[in-house]
């Protein structure tokens, strides 16, 4: 499976509106908690999908909807 991930916040309340903004224009998004350098980040990712083609066809969706974002594999 892949992801888009649009980015990775210190403050859980930045990832929380990103991922509400991006559902509300009908993109499966997820807020996902990770640890990294002793610290927590909250990662924003929408997907997943079957294939890398797919990742990168959903990436050029957020792209037109003013989103910037990386193609990465899951979880």
């Amino acid at each position: 499976a892949y992801f888009v991930q649009l980015g990775s916040f210190s403050a859980r309340t930045s990832a929380t509106n990103l991922g509400s903004l991006l559902k509300s224009r009908g993109f499966s998004a997820t807020v996902t908690p990770v640890t990294s350098g002793g610290r927590t980040l909250h990662r924003v990712r929408v997907g997943p999908v079957a294939d890398r083609a797919g990742g990168e066809a959903l990436a050029k969706r957020l792209r037109a909807a003013g989103h910037a974002g990386s193609v990465v594999p899951g979880p």
